[in-house]
């Protein structure tokens, strides 16, 4: 009886543990003196000690090229402790005999060893300095962060299948009459399910990153260059517009809509959308007008769109000639969009000259980093370059975006990230996109239009690494979404090409996918954009309670916001309500 007590009691605990490492609890609340209930998300304890004065130092790799900061000074024969945020790895280096605040990478003077230590969650470490060297060791093992991610993908899936699975038998025992439609509706039912869900997938995932992600940094934008999962959304927003703009304005040409009025229209809705931007910047109060922001999300969007789109309803003509020959067939909607690389070519010529020739007299030409401390202070007061010197002279700091992680990070000064200059090149993520849809119109067979597709992802992805040189730093052109590089351009348009590859073969090649959930808030994707922005702070979409230190917690809020979202936009769909400017 004892033996089957002990038994059970072990099988219990063995349980709880389980269930306590899949929840990011640590399983402890003090560990040694120390209250790990005190440590939050992405937090750690680190026990120093030393024989001798010694300041450690410290850059994460999150800042290129930075100096080592001052982290920490330890007395001689004393111990410290302190927090250090885990979220993203840093390099420290232990000196003696320096009081100093920043210190270079090349300086290795009075260095006593370099260390890379690999930090967890609600961990506990231990660091010994002495004349021989550093001794770094883990006293108590961190949380696995992923596990609460890994968890609810699971049952996310699961209730998908289920949902699935529920609706196909409903289908099947449920009688219907004949289904009537007006003319939208009809219109939404017959073309491309493969767009709507591409545009639900992009919103769906821009309210998650809108809404913190869970806390994992990978899900979130890169602080200056580089390509984070977060940085995919704007641009597919801004290549499925393009992709569009073809649909509607031969839909339009064969309603008998004369090209002038299709023109307005365009600026009609650019002009909405841009207005529409600048009045959800003063959602927090910043309504102040000496310090409005002027540019956004929405403004980026609309002057693409009037670029784009209105070329294209200039230059489109209302009747299309194939032409002659095999070479002219297989590139029929390449020559068809001829006038739209043309001006591509003319945007990334202008965009290219500016960047490389105009400058501020006191910063280098050319140079393409975030200012402050980057590079060891090389260009300290010429943060964004070329795009941050003509957003700073034309548009004026109080009316740019005020709180970016590169200014949290390098310290230069401010930039904003839907700026001037990258509206030329946002332009061209929009043309590209015109061509993925020409190629819809022109190219009638699933296996020309997925193969012209993939050709042009694969071609884009090659000479956007090229220019970045197939580094995150190193290129001639980096990708970076904060100046929007053509780099940038070319390689998210190559993944969203791939990704409307994958959508059209499930639900317009195979049909085994209906879209859901993501189909319909592609329907109304500018509602759930301002609405979600309206209700960044409002409950039932986002809530807090007294403890929240961990990133399944986080994720969790993350995910009810976005799913109250999808939730709205499927019964705006179930009651025939689409909302477009």
């Amino acid at each position: 009886m004892n033996d089957t007590t002990v038994k059970s009691n072990d099988t219990w605990q063995r349980i709880k543990e389980l269930a306590q490492s899949w929840l990011e609890d640590p399983g402890v609340e003090e560990y040694e003196g120390l209250n790990i209930t005190a440590l939050q998300r992405d937090e750690a304890y680190i026990v120093g000690s030393a024989d001798r004065d010694i300041g450690i130092y410290s850059v994460s790799d999150d800042c290129f090229r930075c100096p080592f900061e001052l982290h920490k000074k330890i007395a001689a024969g004393t111990k410290e402790t302190w927090v250090n945020n885990t979220a993203r790895r840093a390099t420290w280096r232990v000196y003696t005999n320096t009081t100093e605040q920043y210190i270079t990478t090349r300086n290795t003077t009075n260095m006593i060893c370099q260390l890379r230590p690999d930090l967890g969650q609600f961990g506990v470490y231990r660091l010994n300095a002495s004349g021989e060297g550093c001794n770094f060791t883990t006293s108590k093992e961190p949380v696995v962060i992923y596990k609460p991610l890994l968890l609810l993908l699971g049952v996310l899936i699961g209730a998908w299948l289920l949902y699935g699975i529920v609706k196909l038998i409903m289908s099947r025992i449920r009688v219907t009459g004949k289904l009537r439609y007006g003319d939208k509706e009809l219109a939404i039912q017959q073309r491309l399910r493969a767009l709507d869900t591409f545009r639900g997938i992009a919103i769906v995932f821009m309210i998650f990153v809108n809404d913190g992600a869970g806390g994992y940094w990978w899900l979130e934008h890169a602080t200056w260059n580089g390509l984070l999962a977060g940085d995919l959304v704007f641009p597919a927003f801004l290549w499925i517009m393009g992709v569009c703009i073809p649909l509607s304005v031969k839909s339009s040409f064969a309603k008998g809509v004369p090209r002038w009025k299709i023109v307005l229209q365009i600026v009609r809705r650019s002009c909405m959308m841009f207005l529409l931007g600048m009045s959800l910047n003063t959602v927090y109060g910043r309504n102040m007008l000496q310090q409005l922001r002027i540019f956004g999300v929405l403004q980026r969007l609309a002057v693409s769109y009037l670029i784009g789109a209105g070329f294209y309803a200039l230059t489109a003509p209302k009747y299309y000639t194939p032409p002659r020959g095999s070479c002219g067939q297989a590139l029929k909607d390449v020559l068809a969009c001829m006038w739209c690389w043309v001006l591509a070519v003319i945007l990334v010529a202008v965009h290219s000259t500016i960047t490389f020739t105009v400058h501020d007299p006191n910063c280098p030409i050319g140079y393409l980093g975030p200012g402050g401390k980057h590079d060891d202070w090389v260009a300290e007061d010429c943060g964004g370059g070329a795009a941050g010197y003509i957003d700073r002279l034309v548009l004026g700091e109080a009316h740019m975006f005020q709180n970016s992680d590169a200014k949290r990070i390098y310290g230069g000064l401010r930039t904003e990230p839907e700026g001037l200059l990258g509206c030329l090149t946002s332009a061209v993520q929009v043309l590209l996109g015109v061509q993925a849809g020409v190629t819809v119109l022109l190219q009638r067979s699933h296996k020309s239009r997925i193969s012209r597709w993939l050709s042009f992802g694969v071609v884009f992805a090659l000479v956007g690494a090229l220019l970045a040189g197939f580094s995150r730093e190193h290129g001639i052109v980096p990708i970076n979404k904060n100046l929007w590089s053509i780099s940038f351009v070319l390689v998210t348009s190559a993944c969203c090409l791939v990704l409307l590859c994958v959508c059209y073969t499930f639900t317009d090649v195979w049909r085994t996918w209906g879209g859901g959930p993501f189909r319909a808030p592609g329907l109304n994707a500018i509602v759930l954009y301002v609405g979600h922005s309206l209700a960044a702070r409002l409950f039932p979409f986002h809530w807090r309670i007294p403890i929240m230190r961990t990133h399944g917690i986080y994720l969790v809020e993350a995910v009810w916001g976005t799913a109250l979202w999808v939730i709205i936009a499927h019964v705006m769909a179930k009651k025939k309500v689409f909302i477009t400017l």
